[in-house]
């Protein structure tokens, strides 16, 4: 059977479930998850084999509207718009229950323009939905789909997939069924690019700092994480235990004690929670030691963040 090779580009708006979907597509967590919106920050590649087709999937950062105060944010969206140069096709996706956000739609025109692959459009969160409530939001896309072929030059449009937006849950891998065997058809033939047991091509410190950032976004407040960061310092393997060494970094000292919480115990949930996630990611008992270091504003300064967040601060 001939083989065929491509990456497609998984983008779209913050919190739209774009890291959910590429772990259930590479059929493991090797990105960080969380209901806080720019959990991700780097392009991450996520490999899936079916039958004679190996689809590398690129997850990127959310595309917002940058934050100037932040060096941060500028280099995530930098990050989530570099991946147009290498894709060979995208999925858009879209929260279902936001559909018509204005942001979203320049999003979505923007990518369609500089995309050189076809662009598939996704109803994420489907589940969440009634049938009527579905068949609406589907109804408002389409037409959102038609005004943006109209308004683009005719070779830029012909990237816009013309069939109908595909409806998906992220978490239910049975509702991607038809969507991956879209992909793997507009695939080009060539060969694997990786070995076909590969699930990332992340070295094994970054998918654990995922996972145990995943954690302290989940259990802390709404504006700490985004000036959060996590390095895993040393791994070691044995025969019966995986033993890891972990900063997490804040940017205040006042956030310090935040991430502790009151006795310790704020960071002993979380290293519970990331420990439990860590044992099923290498099918291992974890020793996972966590400690709070503060480095004054990491997130405005190039070389911090190239340590950290592992975002390149050169242009490219």
């Amino acid at each position: 059977m001939t083989q065929r090779c491509g990456y497609c580009a998984i983008m779209g708006r913050p919190n739209a479930g774009k890291s959910s979907l590429l772990n259930t597509l590479v059929g493991q967590k090797i990105v960080g998850v969380s209901a806080k919106p720019n959990t991700t920050r780097n392009r991450i590649l996520g490999i899936r084999m079916e039958d004679n087709a190996q689809l590398l999937f690129l997850d990127t950062p959310g595309i917002h509207r940058s934050h100037k105060k932040l060096t941060l944010n500028s280099l995530m969206n930098r990050e989530a718009w570099s991946v147009l140069a290498d894709a060979d096709m995208i999925l858009y996706v879209i929260d279902v229950q936001d559909v018509g956000n204005a942001e979203d739609i320049n999003f979505l025109r923007n990518v369609v323009k500089e995309s050189k692959g076809r662009v598939l459009v996704c109803l994420n969160k489907c589940d969440k939905l009634k049938k009527v409530e579905l068949r609406l939001a589907e109804e408002r896309l389409l037409g959102i789909m038609a005004m943006i072929r109209e308004e683009l030059p005719p070779e830029a449009a012909a990237h816009l997939d013309d069939r109908h937006p595909w409806l998906i849950s992220a978490k239910r891998k049975e509702s991607l069924t038809e969507l991956v065997a879209a992909i793997v058809e507009g695939l080009p033939e060539g060969p694997w690019l990786y070995p076909d047991d590969d699930l990332t091509d992340r070295p094994q410190k970054f998918v654990c700092a995922e996972l145990i950032r995943e954690q302290a976004f989940r259990h802390l407040g709404a504006e700490l994480p985004y000036q959060l960061a996590v390095r895993v310092d040393t791994m070691e393997f044995a025969p019966t235990i995986v033993r890891i060494e972990a900063y997490i970094v804040v940017s205040r000292q006042a956030h310090r004690g935040i991430v502790l919480g009151k006795n310790g115990q704020k960071i002993k949930e979380i290293g519970m929670e990331a420990r439990q996630n860590l044992e099923l990611h290498f099918q291992n008992k974890v020793y996972l030691g966590l400690e709070v270091i503060v480095d004054e504003d990491w997130v405005n300064d190039p070389i911090s963040i190239a340590d950290y967040a592992e975002l390149d601060p050169k242009d490219d």
